[in-house]
């Protein structure tokens, strides 16, 4: 636990919408802390030091959520984003115990695009993210797919992904992930030249 980024927050003993305006306001983000068998508390973080600490760690980082001197550890389990601005309006922290294991959405990361687009593929997402479980410390920032030593259109499902080790991922073995397909776009282009130099026959 001493190795986990330290992470600050404050204490809310009062919570409403006009609180939370101002706390935006002043550049903190209103928040609460998720803990098993206990009730939620209701914190507050500054939101730079929010948005640094997941861009540096991940999403999925475990942190230590000091609380006015008091310190648990816990992890960012949902973030909710304003429809209209984009911007943070609130956080959800989880308290969790090193040795239960958690379910987590992770985000999907291709790598191998570039060799795809070389072989005239493209990879066409079917799903967003990845339910999986696992210990917290276990956890990545998110599931990466190789697609480079991939050469002809295929499907990739649940079952043909490799997971790190200590996470299991939850969902139907056949669910469909990634879809590749040929890139059509230089045959189409022919096809049009094609038509028009027809139309331009036709027309002397």
């Amino acid at each position: 636990m001493s190795d986990l980024s330290v992470l600050r927050l404050e204490r809310r003993e009062k919570t409403n919408s006009r609180i939370s305006k101002k706390l935006r306001r002043e550049g903190y983000l209103p928040g609460s802390i998720s803990r098993k068998g206990k009730e939620s508390l209701s914190v507050s973080v500054k939101t730079d030091e929010l948005r640094k600490s997941i861009s540096t760690h991940g999403r999925t980082a475990l942190f230590k959520l000091d609380i006015n001197g008091d310190t648990i550890t816990g992890m960012v389990k949902d973030i909710q984003i304003s429809p209209v601005k984009g911007s943070m309006i609130h956080v959800d922290f989880q308290e969790v115990s090193l040795d239960e294991e958690i379910r987590v959405d992770l985000d999907i990361s291709l790598r191998g695009i570039d060799e795809l687009e070389f072989k005239k593929l493209m990879a066409l997402r079917q799903i967003d993210t990845i339910t999986v479980r696992g210990l917290p410390q276990d956890m990545p920032k998110d599931i990466t797919i190789d697609l480079s030593n991939i050469d002809k259109p295929e499907n990739i499902f649940l079952k043909d992904i490799q997971f790190p080790e200590g996470i299991t991922p939850e969902g139907d073995p056949e669910l469909l992930v990634i879809s590749v397909v040929e890139v059509r776009r230089a045959d189409s282009e022919e096809a049009e030249e094609g038509e028009t130099s027809e139309e331009t026959e036709g027309e002397n």
